[in-house]
């Protein structure tokens, strides 16, 4: 039998990146009405994102109907992310579902922007159902490769451990070499993607999740010091499929793999924002008034085909290039809701 002094709070979860139930990324998310706000502590977020066990779980505080003192901006949303492991300061899916929850299911056309750690999101509604959200970013690229991590134990004697590190590298020789020079590239402070390029799907679709998982966190000196070195890290692998210019848009075509360690992601807006970010400040487009847009598909060799938006202007050149404007799109489907017990 239930206890009275049980707390409950509804839930619902979406897929993202989608409009087809069972396609995209899941997500959780969990409704913290204003009252509670206090009680539910960053502890209990983190259990209930363990017992969801989806990549992200969202908790969405929202204004209780019963409290007539509610701190929430009507134009406001504030959500936490929470992997079942730790909370993020930011990332894609999280942020285009909750969008999509907020603007769509809710109907709450009058919030336009979501506070996160990373910073408040602008969101707005788009055609056929997505969400547009403007993307917080601090762009980073590390001064360091796998290459130079290899060639560093060399230098110093460390035989075992650059051994070690090798025989995490992918078998394929074309895929291992993408790996080894592979840009290392932060979002924001404490996100960041090693962007593997790959030269054909069939290279993309021999990547493992099982036989070479790699934990860059133990890497000593992987990132650089002082701000970025504390970070979640992970591999994102890539495929161009197609480059276009479009009413002085520069248009890719790119389908993508998320590995983290022995886990396959569906669907990782944080990081296709990342290599659009990337592959913006390495274009002559997403300049001078001119757009770079990304369309980014992932998920498929898991059965789980995501769609994802990104669209980035640069400014500077060379050294000084940086990302003025970041937006991520996409749509979401509910599936389920329900409570969860606290």
């Amino acid at each position: 039998m239930a206890s009275h002094s049980q707390t409950k709070l509804s839930f619902v979860t979406l897929d993202v990146f989608t409009s087809a139930r069972y396609l995209g990324n899941p997500l959780a998310v969990v409704f913290v009405p204003s009252s509670l706000r206090s009680a539910i502590t960053q502890k209990t977020k983190q259990r209930i994102a363990r017992e969801f066990n989806l990549s992200e779980t969202v908790f969405l505080h929202t204004p209780d109907e019963k409290d007539d003192d509610d701190r929430l901006d009507t134009h406001q949303r504030q959500i936490d992310i929470f992997t079942p492991d730790q909370e993020l300061p930011f990332a894609g899916h999280p942020t285009i579902g909750s969008a999509y929850l907020v603007l769509h299911h809710l109907g709450l056309r009058q919030v336009d922007s979501l506070l996160t750690r990373a910073g408040a999101i602008n969101i707005r509604t788009l055609a056929g159902g997505r969400v547009k959200a403007q993307i917080p970013h601090a762009v980073h690229i590390h001064s360091q490769t796998l290459e130079e991590i290899i060639y560093r134990l060399s230098r110093t004697g460390d035989d075992k451990e650059r051994d070690a590190l090798l025989a995490k590298l992918s078998d394929n020789p074309e895929t291992r070499e993408a790996e080894l020079s592979a840009p290392v590239v932060s979002i924001v402070k404490g996100m960041t993607f090693v962007l593997v390029r790959l030269p054909t799907l069939a290279h993309l679709a021999e990547v493992s999740t099982t036989s070479k998982t790699l934990d860059f966190t133990s890497i000593p000196d992987f990132l650089d010091k002082g701000e970025w070195e504390n970070s979640f890290i992970s591999r994102y692998y890539y495929v161009v499929k197609d480059e276009r210019v479009v009413d002085r848009a520069k248009e890719w075509d790119i389908q993508t793999r998320m590995i983290e360690t022995t886990f396959e992601d569906p669907a990782t807006g944080s990081a296709a924002c990342t290599l659009a970010s990337y592959l913006a400040l390495g274009s002559a487009y997403g300049r001078d008034g001119t757009w770079a847009r990304f369309n980014i598909t992932q998920g498929v060799e898991m059965g789980r085909k995501s769609d994802i938006l990104v669209e980035a202007t640069a400014e500077g050149t060379g050294e000084e290039a940086k990302i003025k404007d970041l937006f991520l799109g996409g749509t979401a489907v509910v599936v389920m809701e329900g409570s969860v017990l606290v």
